[in-house]
């Protein structure tokens, strides 16, 4: 997440996924039952004050109070496709090592998470697997590969550290004795633009292929502008994670905020689901982006009024809280209030789409 001056924080995160209701117990409550269930013993727990989500149905979770906090946007590159970028970072590029290997192997799987983590560290919206899902995470059935390769791991490293990383797969086609073979980026991830310039360089670049889809980027990719822009490219943007504050005061003091002054604003919080968060808190941050969030004392009158969901959506950093007015309902009570809320939330880029879970 956003963190203070200027910074990345993590914080920890309660992923939920498949929830599915009998076809014979539909329409009778049973998923609200099971969701409240979920966010209660989140909350009981006390590991982390976020949960978050991928959601099979978009229009299902904000009913309980999670927003879309990130896109996952989809771009699709042809082979040797031209990427225009600063001489220096050019330059840069020429620095970095890049190397392919079998991903289905303890050496590469531990190679993929040693990568993971240290790209997601410096990417804001990313998530990170558990170290117990080094091994397991992209396990290789032949019967569900069928004519596909098995899972290749692109690898980045500079001076033998790893800065960046690509997760792929190819699959052979031909029409009329010519070429049509087609990669598929399951994740790709980089510590610095150099290393990232390098990967897809690679990637457009393999020999046999048409076309590469790459997933899991940002509205902001640089792999996009040095495409050309979305008319040189294949652009799609779907939800991707959304996110729930679930220990209201823990959560926004965890994460850090951009601020050319000190703010402080009184919130007024509406949340059926998880009652311990609904009502009015003091929200303050100081000038070095970092936060206190406290009770409101009786008398404080609310500036703004806002269903947590749109916290959830803004805490990423992507959606501001400005544009929820229209979408979620957040109401401005005091003049300015919303505005100083949403700047203060926002971050320097735009969040990337989250991994799967």
């Amino acid at each position: 997440m956003p963190g203070p001056e200027d910074g990345l924080r993590t914080v920890p995160m309660d992923g939920l996924t498949w929830v599915g209701v009998h076809p014979d117990a539909r329409r009778q409550g049973m998923l609200t039952r099971m969701m409240r269930d979920h966010l209660h013993r989140v909350h009981d727990r006390g590991e982390a004050a976020v949960a978050g989500l991928h959601a099979s149905e978009p229009a299902i979770y904000g009913r309980y109070g999670y927003g879309a906090a990130s896109l996952d946007v989809k771009l699709v590159l042809s082979r040797g496709q031209e990427l225009r970028v600063p001489d220096e970072l050019a330059a840069a590029a020429e620095t970095v090592d890049t190397h392919l290997v079998t991903l289905p192997t303890p050496e590469g799987a531990a190679a993929l998470h040693e990568a993971h983590r240290a790209c997601a560290a410096t990417n804001v919206g990313a998530v990170t697997r558990p170290d117990a899902f080094a091994g397991s995470w992209f396990r290789d059935v032949p019967k569900a590969r069928g004519s596909k390769e098995p899972r290749r791991l692109l690898l980045a490293r500079r001076d033998g550290v790893p800065t960046g990383y690509a997760v792929l797969r190819r699959e052979s086609r031909w029409e009329d004795e010519t070429p049509r073979s087609a990669v598929d980026v399951a994740e790709l991830g980089a510590t610095d633009h150099a290393s990232l310039l390098a990967l897809v360089r690679r990637l457009v670049d393999l020999d046999l292929t048409t076309k590469v889809t790459l997933w899991g980027r940002s509205v902001d990719d640089p792999v996009l502008w040095w495409s050309g822009g979305p008319r040189s490219v294949g652009v799609r943007a779907i939800d991707s994670l959304w996110l729930r504050l679930v220990d209201l005061p823990r959560a926004l003091t965890e994460r850090g905020y951009a601020v050319s002054a000190p703010l402080d604003l009184v919130l007024e919080v509406v949340d059926d689901l998880c009652p311990w968060n609904a009502g009015r808190w003091r929200f303050a941050v100081d000038g070095s982006g970092t936060a206190t969030c406290e009770r409101a004392a009786d008398g404080d009158e609310p500036d703004v009024v806002l269903p947590v969901a749109a916290l959830g959506a803004a805490y990423a950093g992507g959606r501001t809280v400005a544009a929820q007015v229209p979408t979620l309902g957040v109401r401005e009570l005091r003049a300015g209030a919303v505005g100083r809320l949403s700047r203060a939330m926002r971050a320097d880029t735009e969040p990337v789409g989250a991994i799967g879970f």
